[in-house]
């Protein structure tokens, strides 16, 4: 008898990121070539991840992510009904547009402090602005500490001066396959929640930054390509203009003259 699965295509991955928490668990997920009904090797599934939505690339990239997909099987088929009632409701949040955040990534976190720096120049306070950064590029994220440094103080301490010390209330997370990540600003107080409710299907896809991002109003296609590049080492920073009391025009120009690499208003795009 054929198990009962749902199949998620590639180009709609980030409507995981909305699904309602309590939708039913898969018992495993796969990742499979839709045409073949194959699985998709590792060495795939990794160049999958790292490419998707940044636009034209060689022939077998886009054969690769017009076909892929992600299984969940499902313990019964009224399991599997409930998910795909579930995953329509979350496709449909994924493509309503949110236009009061504007989101920008930086290269550095010299770069993001003095895109911050202008932004105070605004008048744009603490809690409109939020960062997102990897504490440490140089920390692998399977390192052990040495007696008597833990792993949190460590990265707490990396991020006591500079870019953390341009806001208020910092926290850092640890990630696994990122390792410490710290979150500063109007995130801080949301972030630990959404890294919690992080669950296998969406774990599949990411670390679950993107989950965190898509929790504070960055839509999912932006998160995505986002999570990617703070992987790299790069800096989020994102201004909440309903918070701000601020016109998300001017904020975007701002962001983009600082050097920022935005996907503009949600336009999901960072070629």
């Amino acid at each position: 008898m054929e198990e009962p699965s749902f199949v998620v295509r590639a180009d709609q991955l980030p409507a995981l990121y909305y699904l309602d928490r309590n939708h039913p668990r898969p018992e495993r997920l796969e990742w499979i070539n839709r045409g073949t009904d194959s699985k998709l090797r590792p060495s795939n599934v990794d160049m999958l991840l790292r490419t998707l939505f940044r636009g034209s690339g060689s022939p077998s990239l886009k054969k690769l992510h017009e076909s892929a997909g992600l299984r969940a099987v499902f313990s019964n088929e009224s399991q599997r009904e409930r998910f795909a009632r579930a995953f329509v409701d979350a496709r449909r949040q994924l493509y309503s547009k949110s236009t009061h955040m504007v989101t920008a990534i930086f290269d550095s976190p010299e770069i993001a402090e003095k895109a911050v720096e202008e932004l105070g120049k605004m008048g744009i306070t603490d809690e409109a602005i939020s960062l997102v950064w990897r504490t440490s590029q140089y920390l692998d994220t399977q390192y052990e500490t040495a007696d008597g440094h833990g792993y949190l103080g460590i990265a707490s301490a990396m991020a006591g001066g500079g870019l953390a010390g341009a806001m208020l209330g910092t926290a850092i997370l640890l990630i696994p396959g990122v390792g410490p990540v710290a979150v500063a600003g109007a995130l801080t107080g949301s972030a630990f929640s959404s890294i919690a409710t992080v669950t296998g299907i969406i774990g599949a896809t990411g670390s679950g930054i993107a989950k965190m991002l898509t929790d504070h109003d960055v839509d999912g296609v932006s998160a995505t390509l986002y999570e990617q590049e703070i992987r790299q080492g790069k800096v989020f920073v994102s201004v909440d203009c309903v918070e701000g009391g601020c016109d998300p025009d001017a904020i975007h120009a701002m962001m983009q003259k600082a050097g920022g690499e935005t996907a503009g208003m949600n336009a999901g795009s960072l070629a």
